[in-house]
């Protein structure tokens, strides 16, 4: 049972929170920063880390898989390189977000993904790149989204994401985003062509 328990818990947090979600933000970062930008910098340590807890998690239940991952990663000098089994599990990461917050969050994601979907379909947008979103609400949800802004246009893979006050429940509009496709990283914007 445990290790029923442990093969879906581990099968979930690849497919559902890394694929679906995390690598599909962090691709564009990837792909379009500068080598050595900061941004960049910190997706490569975040998914190192993340593989290096996950090598370890794994290796009880497949050894010769986890030994093969762990052989061709880089190691701190304090790690035994050679075979993962013999290094620490990893500690669990606290991070500071409620239950309230993480329900919120969600219906936010999946209400733009659905939009989107919508426009790709009737054909409005080729690419959810192509589209703004305009998130309106009140309290403590408009709070959330004003802190939250700098990173929602990543997270919702659009390119631009526009916030407003208006008394009431959420509301989600999403339109084709105004301005020219960038070359490199396929953003639409008003600034692109402004700067030779």
């Amino acid at each position: 049972y445990e290790f029923h328990q442990v093969y879906h818990s581990i099968r979930n947090f690849c497919v559902i929170d890394m694929s679906n979600f995390y690598l599909d933000v962090l691709k564009d970062r990837l792909y379009t920063e500068k080598s050595d930008s900061k941004s960049r910098k910190a997706a490569q340590t975040a998914i190192y880390i993340i593989l290096n807890a996950m090598t370890r998690m794994i290796s009880p239940i497949l050894a010769y898989t986890s030994d093969e991952i762990w052989k061709y990663m880089p190691h701190s000098s304090n790690e035994n390189a050679e075979n993962v089994i013999f290094n620490e599990m990893p500690n669990q990461v606290e991070i500071g977000t409620d239950a309230d917050f993480m329900s919120f969050w969600d219906e936010i994601r999946d209400d733009v993904k659905k939009s989107l979907e919508g426009l790709i379909k009737d054909k409005t947008i080729k690419s959810s790149l192509e589209a703004k979103v305009t998130l309106k609400a009140s309290g403590e949800k408009l709070e959330f989204l004003k802190k939250a802004e700098p990173e929602l246009a990543a997270a919702f893979i659009v390119s631009a994401v526009e916030i407003a006050e208006n008394g009431g429940e959420l509301e989600i509009a999403v339109d084709k985003a105004i301005g020219e496709k960038c070359e490199r990283c396929w953003i639409i914007s008003e600034t692109v062509g402004t700067d030779s």
